[in-house]
């Protein structure tokens, strides 16, 4: 059954949660992407476990459709956090037993977590592939926006070939960058052409790459 929340936020802004019904022993599964507004959302989240565990339920289990933090996955400069990292220690502080995410922005964060705390990435290519089945599509092209989307283009592929349509692979490499998320010269690396591409990539923000 589906057991309402209360979320709301005292006067100065903090993150009030408030679980309407008794979770004594049982499986709590708790529902939350950690989209925009990402520290309201990542603090319901938490707050939430910690309801739930203060409340004695027996498992808890995080669904984060969108994990936030997830850029952060190491340390490319000095003095810098590693965010999904620490995320992840806060989920597990919190009391959650196991994570299920859905196209993680880097299978790495899977290892964020501890062993007692398992992690399901779950993937959306077989939903997106069966939508394309029913397009009258030609000569296809699957393009990656960046070198480090390649992998994620090419399962892509594999998955529109499996279902009986061809495809090819195309990349695109930025020359240079403007501000985040924004390509000011691009190079393209394969055929496109007269054909229908698809751009394969795990999240959108301002849809300045894209």
């Amino acid at each position: 059954p589906l057991t309402p929340a209360k979320m709301g936020k005292f006067v100065d802004g903090e993150v009030s949660v408030q679980v309407l019904e008794n979770v004594r022993n049982a499986d709590v599964y708790i529902i939350q992407p950690t989209c925009p507004p990402v520290n309201d959302n990542l603090m319901e989240l938490l707050l939430c476990a910690s309801a739930v565990r203060r409340a004695a339920a027996a498992h808890v289990t995080a669904v984060v459709p969108y994990y936030g933090y997830s850029r952060q996955d190491r340390k490319e400069r000095s003095r810098v956090p590693i965010s999904a990292a620490d995320v992840a220690k806060m989920m597990e502080a919190m009391g959650i037993d196991r994570v299920c995410c859905v196209d993680l922005h880097c299978g790495q964060i899977q290892g964020f977590f501890g062993p007692r705390t398992p992690v399901d990435n779950l993937y959306a290519t077989p939903i997106a592939i069966s939508y394309f089945e029913t397009r009258q599509l030609q000569n296809v092209v699957v393009v990656s926006p960046d070198a480090g989307g390649v992998a994620r283009a090419k399962i892509f592929r594999e998955g529109l070939e499996a279902s009986g349509m061809r495809a090819s692979l195309a990349m695109i490499i930025p020359r240079s960058r403007g501000g985040a998320g924004e390509a000011s010269e691009i190079d393209l690396v394969g055929h496109v052409s007269g054909c229908d591409c698809i751009l394969v990539d795990d999240m959108i923000d301002t849809a300045g790459t894209l």
